[in-house]
């Protein structure tokens, strides 16, 4: 009989993380699996605390073990393999049981507790705050909540006072336990009566009232029709309703509705395409993976137009006729909607979305889909690649090489990675796409690691876009000021005249980048970050894009005083604005963080765009990627330089990648397409080999630099980040943190490259001093474990230490 179960505790630190055993109460007995949350007493003032379920066990000796208090959920929250999966990223992230389960279940599932004090016997007699608290209490129908009561008697010896009347008897003090998020229900209608009674008694006038009469057909129609949408359709009152319950012809009753974010979406169902012959090659090949059942993992080298996403359908609807499921994640969520219509068109309800748009109640629901196994496909964003399926096929990374699959708080996750790990445990097929594939999953792909797919010519035979590069030194020299070069300005004045589109790229939002006093000099920056402020002109405002610290745009230099102060640089706002000034009659829609704050914003601008026929779309790297509309023929793309100078060793690769991603959205439909890339520096690889779409030349000089400066994929690189107020205790932490990493290295016998302590790049945000350790080790296991004892020793020291460390193995951003 299993009578113990093995919990790990919410909201611990490393130093109490870890596997609790607890009674499982003869009650519970049989129905406790893996899984489940319960409510359990923690520590030595016995508090209860939520925990999750991570096995259950047998033992005879069980006498000095503390039992469950309650179960919370009727089903687990975690299925098994998503438990071997919370195990695994604990380890390797080098963070809690409860850090990883949060990545796996939506947000607003966590329980809160609410103390509620009850009123049990008043028998008077009692004088002062005492008296008080009982009075308080009886108005209020003997019951309130424990904070509320504390704040309206308003003693300091409160708790004193309470615990003298829970002793007496006179009241008790529970706790109660929600979610914020909860299962939806509406109030419905349906007909009591067979439909058969209903029509005689319509017939024979025994119901006149002809609102009466349209209620009751709309019913005859519908099993159930919620009461907001019949008050609606046929214009009466709730009371109507009312009514006709009292007559025996309705009755209502609470119903669970979905909350599906893809409701609204209009989509058309299709059938597969006939593949070309490099589709079918593909197909074909993962195909006979998938039937192997067994674990493989494949690149497909796809280039911008060549049909991948025809290729993810196909492959997921053969995961499907083998009964098993799959996932696909897309890199931006803007990119989201245009796949779900893809999706949703040719498997319909058998798909879910997943993303952090969504409010709660679509994340949770959606959830609750894929776990009770009412749908067979995921498509969403980072985050899906936790969707709890049970019988997973294949996972698919389209655009693998984007940075946003990496988390950027904790557990620092690379979704890839996960997929990698959900694969192997579960005998799944992981298949990466890009036109631009990452450098370590490429070399993985040359040195045999992972196969190698290609597709090398566009599904629809057309050419891919041709390309111009402009030196924009020479528009300086000959007198041009313009943002624009001439023959940007030129071909955009030829779509406008022949009703085609254009996209202009700059991967820079805002309106100017900094502003500066050009007496004194002086710049403005923000007073938390190590970074200047960026001016949006729609609001008049300077603002940090770090920590969201922003000020009125100055009139007068805050240094000098002098009024010759303003705006430098360029943002996607300055040049809507600039396209506006220059193209008369022009229409132009923007897209970048700014303009997509609202739930379905992306949706907006991109189905405005489209159906519309804007002339021109201005945006940052939200544009770049994934997105087909067949009547643009021109791309421009603007500083095409400005990452190679961000101080990152990846700063060649994402220049390429962006640069190819954004030109391949020209001449997707029957035109040619034309792509002029704007740039200062136009012999770096990166932007030779971008305009020529030469991938493997690109791939063959960025490997030869990385293997010469040891990166990845040569070494695996960790990133130390110490951070406090105090700009010298930093540097010290900084440096005791080092001689750590020094004495653990050399304790296992590894070799490392330790680099720092050294300022961050960004060496001060939301007002906290940053200082960095490189390290460089060749065996990923043994960087985790030093790494594993740096820092749990570092927090079992000084717990209270105002300098806090975090770790990011293998970072994406260096900054």
């Amino acid at each position: 009989m299993n009578n113990i179960a093995s919990i790990a505790i919410s909201n611990t630190t490393r130093k109490f993380d870890k596997d609790y055993h607890y009674i499982i109460p003869d009650k519970y007995i049989g129905s406790i699996v893996p899984g489940m949350r319960v409510i359990v007493p923690f520590g030595k003032s016995n508090r209860l605390v939520e925990g999750y379920v991570l096995d259950v066990l047998e033992s005879p000796e069980v006498s000095s073990l503390k039992e469950i208090s309650r179960v919370i959920d009727e089903k687990p929250v975690l299925k098994e393999n998503m438990i071997r999966l919370a195990c695994w990223m604990k380890r390797q992230y080098i963070c809690t049981y409860y850090d990883t389960i949060k990545c796996m279940l939506p947000p607003g599932t966590g329980v809160s507790s609410t103390k509620v004090v009850r009123l049990k016997k008043c028998e008077g007699g009692f004088k002062g705050n005492i008296k008080k608290i009982i009075d308080v209490l009886a108005e209020c129908g003997g019951e309130m909540e424990y904070e509320e009561l504390k704040k309206q008697v308003n003693t300091k010896t409160f708790a004193k006072y309470i615990n003298n009347l829970k002793e007496q008897g006179c009241i008790e003090v529970h706790e109660e336990f929600t979610s914020k998020v909860k299962e939806k229900y509406v109030r419905a209608v349906y007909l009591a009566k067979p439909w058969e009674e209903v029509v005689y008694d319509i017939e024979t006038n025994k119901i006149k009232n002809i609102k009466h009469i349209r209620i009751l057909e709309l019913l005859a129609e519908n099993e159930y029709i919620p009461v907001g949408d019949i008050v609606r359709f046929v214009g009466v009152s709730a009371g109507v309703l009312d009514t006709l319950k009292k007559k025996g012809y309705l009755e209502f009753e609470d119903i669970e509705v979905t909350r599906d974010p893809a409701a609204n979406m209009p989509y058309e169902r299709t059938l597969p395409m006939k593949p070309t012959q490099e589709q079918q090659v593909v197909i074909d090949r993962v195909k006979s993976m998938l039937d192997s059942g067994e674990f493989n993992e494949v690149l497909l080298h796809g280039i911008t137009g060549s049909g991948k996403t025809e290729v993810y359908l196909q492959l997921i609807g053969h995961c499907i006729s083998m009964g098993k499921q799959a996932i696909v994640l897309v890199p931006e969520i803007s990119l989201t909607p245009q796949m779900v219509n893809r999706f949703k068109g040719r498997f319909g309800e058998d798909v879910a979305v997943m993303h952090s748009r969504l409010s709660l109640g679509e994340r949770y629901d959606q959830w609750r889909l894929v776990r009770d196994g009412r749908t067979k496909v995921v498509v969403g964003a980072r985050s899906a690649v936790f969707a709890p399926f049970d019988n997973l096929g294949l996972v698919i990374i389209d655009e693998e090489h984007e940075s946003s699959y990496k988390s950027e708080i904790v557990p620092k996750y690379h979704a890839a990675e996960i997929a990698r790990q959900r694969c192997i445990m579960e005998n799944a097929v992981l298949l990466y796409g890009s036109a631009t594939p990452s450098v370590e999953t490429y070399y993985r792909a040359k040195t045999g690691e992972i196969e190698l797919l290609e597709m090398t010519k566009r599904a629809n035979n057309m050419l891919l876009p041709e390309v111009k590069v402009v030196d924009m030194r020479n528009e300086l020299n000959a007198g041009n000021r313009s943002v624009f070069s001439r023959c940007l300005q030129n071909e955009i004045r030829k779509n406008i005249d022949s009703g085609q589109q254009t996209i202009v790229f700059l991967n820079r939002r805002g309106y100017a980048t900094f502003i500066l006093c050009r007496n004194c000099g002086y710049v403005l920056k923000c007073p938390y970050c190590d970074v200047s402020l960026t001016y949006h002109s729609h609001e008049e405002r300077v603002i940090c894009h770090y920590c969201g610290f922003t000020v009125k745009n100055p009139e007068h230099c805050p240094k000098c005083k002098s009024n010759h102060i303003r705006n430098f640089g360029t943002g996607t706002q300055k040049i809507e604005e600039e396209v506006k000034k220059q193209f008369e009659g022009c229409t132009v829609i923007r897209m970048d963080l700014d303009t997509t704050t609202g739930k379905n914003s992306h949706e907006e601008i991109l189905r405005k765009f489209r159906d519309d026929n804007i002339n021109v779309m201005v945006g940052t790297q939200m544009i770049a990627k994934g997105h087909d509309f067949p009547n643009v023929t021109l791309v421009g793309v603007l500083a095409a330089d400005s990452i190679l100078n961000t101080g990152d060793y990846k700063a060649a690769e994402r220049t390429f990648q962006l640069l190819t991603q954004v030109a391949g959205r020209a001449g997707r439909g029957t035109i040619p397409g034309r792509v002029i890339i704007q740039t200062y520096n136009t012999d770096n690889y990166s932007i030779v080999c971008a305009c020529e779409q030469d991938y493997v030349s690109f791939y063959n000089n960025e490997i030869l630099v990385r293997k010469n400066l040891q990166y990845p994929p040569f070494i695996h690189l960790a990133s130390v980040i110490l951070s406090g107020v105090n700009d010298k205790q930093v540097l010290n932490r900084a440096l005791f943190v080092k001689n750590e990493l020094c004495r653990h290295f050399k304790d296992n016998g590894s070799t490392a490259q330790i680099l720092g302590p050294l300022r961050a790049p960004l060496a001060k945000i939301k007002n906290k001093y940053r200082w960095r350790i490189v390290i460089k080790c060749e065996e990923s296991d043994k960087l985790i474990d030093v790494l594993t004892k740096v820092s749990d020793g570092y927090y079992s020291k000084s717990a209270k230490n105002s300098v806090a460390l975090s770790v990011d193995i293998n970072p994406v951003n260096m900054l």
